[in-house]
């Protein structure tokens, strides 16, 4: 398969659910975000990973301070947690959990399959992502990149699940840090 190929089926391909992703293929993959849009070209190459564990069980539940895009980029507003720093707080459980329904909620990856070799899939990925539009990229490598909160997606997951007003509150604390960290008046 050609790196044309690859971009034009992650470009056209109807995006799923991480949760219905398949448990028994790997190759190369994209993150959508809220807005429907691909930002992300990545691949999952070892025999022991697939697709559904490399997007839902890490972009969507991993650490924000890696590579788990998903995780790193929806760290904002009521949805922040501080990982280094917040260790046990109750209130950085229900934001990272709260993230993470957001993160199945609202956002989607597709992807292709390959019968290759791991050097071939890494390969085959890294030419794709150099034709692919910037906008396609958008997350590839970025390292301090942070969506603003989407503030009415947010309420209205807030409403369909039916968060306690503990847990509201929670999350509210936890965008009170988000605010002070960006503004540098939180000491870490």
């Amino acid at each position: 398969m050609k790196n044309t190929d690859v971009l034009a089926t992650l470009l056209a391909q109807t995006p799923m659910k991480t949760t219905n992703l398949p448990r028994d293929q790997r190759g190369i993959y994209g993150l959508i975000d809220h807005d429907q849009h691909l930002r992300y070209i990545g691949c999952t190459t070892r025999e022991a990973e697939n697709f559904r564990k490399r997007i839902h069980q890490r972009h969507r539940t991993g650490s924000e301070t890696h590579s788990h895009y998903f995780s790193k980029i929806y760290n904002t507003g009521r949805m922040y947690r501080d990982r280094l720093t917040q260790q046990g707080d109750p209130d950085a459980k229900i934001a990272k959990d709260f993230r993470s329904a957001f993160i199945e909620e609202y956002c989607r990856a597709v992807y292709v399959p390959l019968e290759a070799s791991e050097l071939e899939i890494v390969a085959l990925e890294a030419a794709t992502i150099a034709i692919a539009p910037s906008e396609n990229i958008l997350w590839n490598r970025a390292t301090t990149m942070v969506y603003p909160e989407p503030t009415e997606l947010v309420d209205a997951l807030i409403a369909k699940l039916g968060l306690s007003r503990g847990g509201i509150e929670a999350l509210e604390r936890q965008s009170l840090r988000f605010d002070r960290t960006r503004t540098g008046l939180l000491a870490s």
